[in-house]
C-alpha cells in the first residue's frame, strides 16, 4: 500500500526513453493522441443518428454558420433542455467547414478526444510517478476504454469531449499554480478554463470538489477561500441548467422529495453499475433498463462497502478516498436524484469525466508492479481495451445498427423500440417498423413520439381510421406536438372531415409557426376551398421554411392559374422543375400552361415527361391524348 501511495504522490523520475529525440514532456501525450486517433479512426465514417442528432443538426437551421444571427441563438437560446453555447460554437464552425457532412463532425469529436488523451497524460505526469510510462498508461486507460465510445462516436455528445478539454485544462492550470507558480496567473487560467467547461456542458460543476480532493490528497494544503470563485461559477451554471430544463425534467428536479426511495435506489445502482462497467467493460448498450428487485439495494451495499474501505485506508492511501469522492461527485449531477426514469437511469457517456480518477489509480497500480511486470500488464490491458473499443464502435455507425443493439440490451425500453422503428421506417421497411412502434406504446402508452410514429405508419399504409386514435393519444401526451397535429389533420382531410382538419392545421401553426409541412397542407386545403389568395400566403411560407419543397411551387402555380395569372404560374412550375426535374405534377401543370398559350409542342413534351416519371399520373395521359387529336 505504501509503495502505491508513493507512486501517486511523487513525480516520475527522469529516465531514458525510446522517444528520447522528442522533448520528454511531449512523448507520452503525443503517443496517446496518435494511438487514440488510430483506434477511433473508423468513427469518421459514421452517420448522424435519430437520437438528438436529427433534432440538433438535421432539422435545426439555427446553428448552421457563425453569422450574427447564429451566434445570438447559440448564446441566448437553450435547445432540448441544454445551455452550452461553446459547444454550439464548435458545431457552427464544423458546419462552416463541412456543411451537413456528418464525417466532419465526427472527425472533430475524434480529434478533441485525442487532445483530451494527450492532456490527461500531462495531468497524470504531475500525479503519477514510479515508472516513466505510467502517465501514458493512465491516459490510455481513460481514452481507449470502450465506455468512451458513446461520447466520441455520437455527434450530439460533442459537449462531453469539449467540456472535457476545458476541465482538464482547468485542473492542469490549478496544479501548475500550486506546484510551480506564479500562482495568481495560473489560477486565473484555471478559472477561465472552468468557465469554458461550464459553457460547454454543465456537468463540470463538480470541479470544485475535485480541486478540494487534490488539495487534500496531493498538494497537502487547505485553501477554501480560492474555491469560492469556482463555487460561484458552478452555482450560476446549476441555476441556468435548472431554468432551461423542459417542464417535465425541471419539475422532477424541483421535487427531490418525490419518490425518495426510488431516487436513492436508482442512484446507488448507477454508481455501482458504472464502477462495474469500468472494471469489466462487457455488455455495453446504448440503453439500459433498471432491473428492479433487490438489484438496487445490492448495489447500494457495494457503494457503502467501497466508501467504507476508502475511508478506512485514507490515512495510508488518501488517493483512494480522493478518487472515490471525485468519482461520486462528478456523477452526482447525472444521477436519478435529479431525474427519475428507470428506462434511462444510466448512459455510457456519463462516465467521461467521472472515471478519470479511476484511470489514475489504474496507472499507479500498474506502475507499482515494477518495470517489467507492470509494463507487460499495461500492454495487455491497453490492448484489450483497444480491441473492445474497436468492437463497440460499429454500434454507433448508423441508426439501424444503434437501435438493433439497443433493443437487444434493453428489450423493455420504449425509446429503443421506437427509435429502431424509426430507423426501419427510414429504410422503407415499414412492415418491420410497425411491431416496434406497437411495442413502444405497449411499454409506455404516454410516449408521444411512439404514438405519433405508429399513427404515421398506419397512415402510410392507408389505415386512416386506425391511425387517428394514435395521433390523438400523442397529442393527449403532448398537446404542443405540432407535427402530430399536422398529421392528424392530414388524416382527417383524407377522410373528408375538412373543417376539423382546418382547425388542427391552424392550431399546429399556433404551436409551431415555422412548421413548413403545416403551411403547405393548409395551403392545399385552402386551394381546395377556392381560397386561392389565402393558399398562396401559406405556399409562400412553406417555401420560405423549406425551399426544396417542389410541390409547393407547383401548387402555388395552380392557384395563380386559377386567379388568371398565367405568366406567374408558369414561372413557379419552372421553379418546381428546377428543384425536382422528375416532378410529374409540375410537368403536367406546365404542359397545361403551354397548351393554353398555344405552344403545343412544348406542352406535348411536358405531358410525356410527366408520364415518363409517373406512368400512372391521373391527368397527364388524358391531356396528352387530347393534344394529340388537335
Amino acid at each position: 500500500m505504501g509503495g502505491l501511495y508513493n507512486i501517486l504522490m511523487r513525480p516520475p523520475p527522469k529516465r531514458s526513453s525510446p522517444l528520447a529525440a522528442l522533448p520528454p514532456a511531449w512523448a507520452a501525450p503525443l503517443a496517446a493522441a496518435i494511438l487514440v486517433t488510430l483506434v477511433y479512426w473508423p468513427a469518421r465514417e459514421f452517420q448522424f443518428l435519430n437520437w438528438d442528432d436529427d433534432k440538433n443538426f438535421v432539422y435545426n437551421p439555427h446553428f448552421r454558420g457563425l453569422g450574427v444571427v447564429n451566434l445570438r441563438w447559440m448564446f441566448a437560446a437553450p435547445h432540448l433542455g441544454h445551455y452550452h453555447p461553446l459547444t454550439w460554437l464548435s458545431l457552427g464552425l464544423d458546419y462552416a467547414i463541412w456543411g451537413l457532412d456528418a464525417a466532419g463532425f465526427h472527425l472533430t469529436n475524434l480529434l478533441l478526444h485525442a487532445a483530451n488523451a494527450a492532456l490527461f497524460c500531462v495531468v497524470a505526469a504531475r500525479l503519477v510517478g514510479g515508472q516513466p510510462w505510467a502517465p501514458l498508461v493512465a491516459g490510455l486507460l481513460f481514452a481507449l476504454h470502450p465506455l468512451r465510445v458513446e461520447s466520441v462516436a455520437w455527434v450530439s455528445e460533442r459537449r462531453d469531449v469539449l467540456s472535457g478539454l476545458f476541465y482538464l485544462l482547468s485542473v492542469l492550470a490549478y496544479l501548475r499554480a500550486h506546484q510551480q507558480g506564479p500562482r495568481r496567473r495560473w489560477l486565473m487560467v484555471s478559472l477561465a478554463a472552468f468557465t469554458g467547461g461550464l459553457l460547454s456542458k454543465a456537468v463540470v460543476v463538480s470541479l470544485p470538489v475535485v480541486l478540494v480532493a487534490l488539495d487534500w490528497a496531493v498538494l497537502r494544503r487547505r485553501a477554501w477561500a480560492e474555491k469560492l470563485l469556482y463555487l460561484a461559477l458552478a452555482a450560476v451554471a446549476a441555476l441556468v441548467t435548472l431554468a432551461v430544463q423542459p417542464a417535465g425534467v425541471a419539475g422532477a428536479a424541483g421535487h427531490v422529495t418525490a419518490l425518495p426511495l426510488l431516487r436513492l435506489e436508482l442512484s446507488l445502482y448507477a454508481l455501482a453499475f458504472y464502477l462495474g462497467k469500468s472494471v469489466l467493460p462487457l455488455g455495453l448498450f446504448p440503453q439500459y433498463v433498471f432491473p428492479g428487485g433487490v438489484a438496487g439495494w445490492m448495489a447500494g451495499a457495494v457503494v457503502v462497502a467501497v466508501t467504507a474501505v476508502t475511508v478506512a485506508v485514507a490515512r495510508r492511501f488518501p488517493a483512494a478516498l480522493a478518487a472515490w469522492a471525485c468519482y461520486v461527485a462528478t456523477l452526482l449531477p447525472v444521477l436519478s436524484i435529479f431525474r427519475v426514469d428507470p428506462q434511462q437511469f444510466a448512459a455510457d457517456h456519463h462516465t467521461y469525466l467521472a472515471t478519470l480518477p479511476l484511470a489514475l489509480l489504474g496507472g499507479a497500480g500498474l506502475a507499482a508492479l515494477g518495470q517489467r511486470r507492470g509494463a507487460v500488464a499495461a500492454v495487455v490491458l491497453v490492448t484489450a481495451l483497444a480491441a473492445l473499443t474497436r468492437a463497440q464502435l460499429p454500434v454507433w455507425r448508423d441508426p439501424l445498427s444503434l437501435w438493433t443493439r439497443a433493443v437487444t440490451g434493453a428489450p423493455g425500453s420504449s425509446v429503443a423500440h421506437n427509435n429502431l422503428g424509426e430507423a426501419l421506417a427510414g429504410a422503407n421497411r415499414m412492415a418491420e417498423a410497425l411491431p416496434h412502434f406497437e411495442a413502444a406504446v405497449g411499454l409506455r402508452p404516454n410516449h408521444a413520439q411512439a404514438q405519433y410514429n405508429l399513427g404515421r405508419g398506419l397512415q402510410q399504409l392507408g389505415k386512416l381510421s386506425e391511425a387517428l386514435p394514435h395521433f390523438e393519444q400523442a397529442l393527449a401526451a403532448d398537446p404542443a406536438f405540432a407535427q402530430a397535429r399536422n398529421d392528424l389533420a392530414n388524416c382527417l382531410a383524407r377522410l373528408g372531415r375538412l373543417d376539423a382538419a382546418f382547425q388542427h392545421y391552424q392550431r399546429a401553426l399556433q404551436d409551431q409557426p415555422e412548421l413548413a409541412d403545416a403551411h403547405y397542407n393548409l395551403a392545399n386545403l385552402l386551394h381546395g376551398r377556392r381560397q386561392f389568395e389565402e393558399a398562396i400566403v401559406h405556399y409562400r411560407q412553406s417555401l420560405r421554411l423549406k425551399p426544396e419543397l417542389a410541390d409547393a411551387h407547383s401548387n402555388w402555380g395552380v392557384s395563380l392559374d386559377a386567379l388568371g395569372r398565367a405568366a406567374e404560374a408558369m414561372e413557379h412550375y419552372r421553379q418546381a422543375l428546377a428543384i425536382d426535374p422528375r416532378n410529374a405534377g409540375a410537368h403536367n401543370n406546365l404542359g397545361l400552361s403551354m397548351e393554353a398559350a398555344g405552344r403545343l409542342e412544348e406542352a406535348r413534351s411536358h405531358y410525356r415527361q410527366a408520364l415518363r416519371f409517373d406512368p400512372r399520373h391521373p391527368d397527364a395521359a388524358a391531356n396528352l391524348a387530347r393534344i394529340e387529336k388537335r
